[in-house]
């Protein structure tokens, strides 16, 4: 929820959010993320994670998920 209000996720941003959720406040670098959340036997756009994280961002709310430059990303706790 935010503001109280249910969030709408699609099927890839909630198991962005669920693999981020498992590791509040950890790096978690875009490899890994691409290797755990995405399937390998398709082709993935290499800004995929990034596109994505715009998404949560924008319907949870910027300050959640911040960017650690250079290394990855984290769910704000």
């Amino acid at each position: 929820t935010r503001a109280d209000a249910e969030v709408a996720l699609t099927a890839r941003e909630f198991a962005l959010l669920n693999y981020l959720m498992r590791r509040p406040g950890q790096v978690i670098s875009k490899t890994e993320l691409l290797d755990h959340v995405w399937d390998a036997s398709v082709e993935t756009a290499p800004n995929a994670v990034e596109v994505y994280v715009g998404y949560l961002r924008r319907k949870l709310g910027r300050d959640r998920l911040e960017t650690v430059r250079g290394a990855g990303y984290r769910l704000a706790t």
